[in-house]
């Protein structure tokens, strides 16, 4: 059903998390390994590439989660649309899964708060466009995406940390 000035039954959002001891320049690698969300996001067990070049547009990754007998309980296969080093941008669809997304496109950047980019404090910014997901409300999805996006600022500031 199509509303004045756009789509009935859209969602769209961000959610943000801040890696207050990471400057932008150290967490950028960590957030651009399409293919490595696994190692930072929580409830991501596995990630595959299964198309593609890791990084360049057209690359698929293939997303597991174990339930608690072992077998695959989620999936999902994402499809990245653009991944730009200068803005610290990532955009990527899903393409099928059994979570219940129909159209759902995420836009992730990363920004600086204070600092050049190789000193200060960044914050990742979730964005989501998408159709409603079955099964869930947006109140639903929003608190699973600032999960997400909270441990996967944890994660990777603590990676960078045991680095140096």
């Amino acid at each position: 059903m199509e509303q004045a000035g756009g789509v009935a039954n859209q969602w769209r959002g961000e959610v943000e998390a801040t890696l207050p001891a990471t400057p932008a320049a150290a967490a950028w690698p960590h957030l651009a390994s399409f293919c490595s969300i696994h190692r930072y996001m929580p409830g991501v067990d596995t990630c595959e590439r299964v198309a593609g070049e890791d990084g360049l547009p057209g690359c698929v990754r293939y997303l597991t989660t174990y339930g608690a007998t072992g077998e695959v309980a989620l999936w999902a296969r994402q499809e990245l649309l653009e991944l730009d080093d200068t803005a610290r941008r990532i955009r990527y669809t899903v393409l099928d899964n059994n979570m219940g997304f129909g159209r759902y496109v995420a836009t992730l950047r990363l920004l600086e708060i204070d600092g050049d980019g190789e000193e200060g404090a960044c914050k990742i910014l979730w964005a989501y466009d998408c159709e409603p997901v079955k099964g869930m409300n947006e109140e639903g999805l929003v608190g699973i995406l600032d999960i997400s996006v909270k441990g996967i600022a944890n994660k990777i500031e603590g990676t960078v940390r045991a680095a140096v």
